[in-house]
């Protein structure tokens, strides 16, 4: 096992070996054992478990979206630049949950599985979505959804909720107004602010049960003798009672409106942010219980959702398998495999900060693909950064008479010009832009420290040098994000609290490289910690597997060897003969 064909070989070879195992081990179950798998998968919840918390917290909100802002929008994962603007990052093609139920291969349910049990299986995955989202994401709120303008969803949208107020304002203008559109808005207004009080507030919650008595209004209009102005001014009341902070101006500002159709518009309007608000107010509250559950909540669900799927970790099997080395597959000793198997795990994660943006990420980090992704992203604007500041400064840096200062001040530039940029692509798109920008701090501070301008020659031959970093293998560029990423690897793979080093170098950029480290050592830890022992299992059934596989194979190659000395005897006769 000394030379890279025969580690291909033998790969090949356990790859068959585990796949016929797991062939027989299917085929031996009946279909009651099947069923009864399945079956033996539906635990019964926990007063505490986060499904039960995400169901208390969930409210019927019409229109609403979740935002789920990568950690690099939070304050402890900026990007290079230190007031960098919020952005998403999704990944091409499906979405999380599409990508995590459908892992880019078509893997059918086993034909004894019931579609009643799939679909349960899928809901749990939808829950664990919601609860790890909340569980990673301290930035994870709910926001309204606004369809995108001139499209034909807010055109429908315009057009239904104009028609229901021109109705309503058309009724009341009638001699004598006609309150049937009137009394299902006060309705509905009703059940709103039911919906977003407490169920502790009894008191409140019975005054606007007996204020708002329909049966009551709906005896006042025929009798003609409803006043709609006193309800909406009853209804405000409690909103100013209920409302966040932010809301009192828009409830002050309806309060002076005197048309009451544009009152009860508003009314409306705010009641569906104030109900987003008490969401989010209950997402925050009920958060550290999901952070301190979600580990064994997603463990038991992405259990369930394995049992929909032929092999739901064919994924995953093949990104840890890669990342197995030759001389990891000589290990016997039980401590030395388990030595292995952190050390293969931290390769595979180090792996996620380079991976192909055309290859499908495996089942158990699909969850937080877009901001492994991302991640990866801004390690390489990192990597830009530190090559283009170094090449400027051993290019001109005789000429600079301030140098910190002017490093800060080319940093902060340069990163203005790298933030809008999502991909790689977008990434060198922009670095004409930087040879620009760069040339033209050194001319400005040339001039501040009354120096003469650069030469057009050395100008042009700065520019070059930049440009040339595009190129994957530019000698600077590769030399900084080798050090980055064994500076990374050293973080993930440490035991202990010390502090680790800055590798020479990248001092300039510490500050990015603590927020992406700081980052995705938070995402590996619980990813880890849901789908560690599946990874422990995988590397070490196929270290296992490779060792019997040389071992059947070693008898043979010994009789090879006896063999050839007499091989060698007949070789040399033959030409006596």
């Amino acid at each position: 096992m000394g030379s890279t064909e025969e580690m291909t070989k033998v790969r090949s070879a356990v790859k068959k070996k585990m796949d016929r195992e797991s062939s027989d081990e299917s085929e031996s179950k009946s279909p009651t054992d099947k069923l009864s798998d399945s079956d033996s998968a539906k635990t019964p919840e926990e007063p505490g478990s986060p499904q039960k918390l995400v169901g208390a917290m969930s409210l019927a909100i019409p229109n609403a979206r979740s935002r789920q802002d990568s950690d690099s929008s939070s304050d402890e994962g900026k990007s290079p630049s230190s007031d960098r603007m919020k952005r998403q990052r999704t990944i091409s093609g499906s979405s999380p949950v599409q990508s995590f139920i459908f892992p880019g291969v078509a893997a059918s349910p086993p034909k004894f599985m019931s579609l009643e049990e799939v679909m349960k299986a899928t809901d749990g995955v939808s829950n664990m979505v919601l609860a790890h989202e909340i569980a990673v994401d301290k930035n994870f709120k709910l926001e309204k959804f606004d369809p995108p303008e001139n499209s034909m969803e807010k055109q429908v949208r315009d057009v239904m909720h104009k028609a229901f107020w021109d109705h309503l304002r058309e009724q009341l203008r009638q001699d004598p107004p006609s309150f049937e559109q009137a009394l299902v808005l006060i309705q509905e207004v009703r059940d709103n602010l039911l919906d977003i009080t407490l169920s502790h507030q009894t008191r409140l919650r019975q005054d606007i049960t007996e204020t708002m008595d329909l049966d009551l209004i709906k005896q006042q209009a025929e009798h003609g003798s409803l006043d709609f102005k006193q309800y909406s001014q009853y209804v405000l009341s409690i909103m100013a009672k209920l409302c966040a902070p932010i809301r009192d101006e828009t409830i002050q500002n309806l309060g002076k409106e005197s048309d009451v159709i544009e009152v009860f518009r508003g009314v409306m309007e705010t009641l569906d942010l104030m109900r987003l608000d008490m969401a989010n107010f209950a997402i925050q509250q009920i958060r550290p219980h999901i952070i301190a559950q979600s580990v064994e909540y997603e463990k038991d669900k992405f259990a369930e959702f394995l049992k929909t799927q032929n092999d739901g970790l064919e994924l995953t099997r093949v990104w840890l398998v890669e990342n197995i080395g030759e001389s990891e597959m000589e290990v016997t000793d039980d401590f030395a495999v388990r030595r292995v198997v952190g050390k293969v795990i931290s390769k595979a994660y180090l792996q996620l900060l380079s991976w192909p943006e055309d290859r499908i990420l495996a089942e158990t980090v699909v969850l937080d693909g877009s901001r492994f992704l991302e991640l990866r992203d801004r390690l390489l604007q990192v990597c830009i950064l530190g090559t283009t500041m170094l090449i400027t400064l051993s290019s001109v840096g005789p000429l600079i008479k301030k140098p910190d200062e002017f490093k800060i001040k080319l940093k902060r530039n340069i990163c203005i010009i790298l933030d809008p940029a999502l991909s790689e692509k977008e990434t060198m798109d922009l670095m004409e832009n930087i040879a620009e920008q760069i040339v033209k701090e050194v001319d400005d501070h040339l001039t501040e420290t009354d120096r003469p301008p650069l030469p057009q020659s050395a100008r042009s031959a700065l520019k070059v040098q930049i440009m040339e970093a595009k190129s994957p293998d530019h000698r600077i560029r590769t030399l900084i994000n080798k050090r980055a990423l064994e500076f990374i690897s050293t973080l993930i793979s440490s035991t202990t609290s010390q502090p680790v080093q800055m590798p020479p170098g990248l001092s300039t950029l510490q500050e990015e490289l603590k927020h992406i480290c700081g980052t995705f050592m938070r995402l590996i830890s619980h990813n880890r910690a849901v789908f560690g022992d599946y990874y422990a299992d995988i590397i070490t059934q196929y270290i296992k597997a490779g060792q019997e596989m040389k071992k059947e194979e070693e008898p043979g190659q010994e009789m090879k060897k006896e063999e050839e000395p007499g091989q060698e005897m007949k070789k040399e006769e033959e030409p006596k003969d």
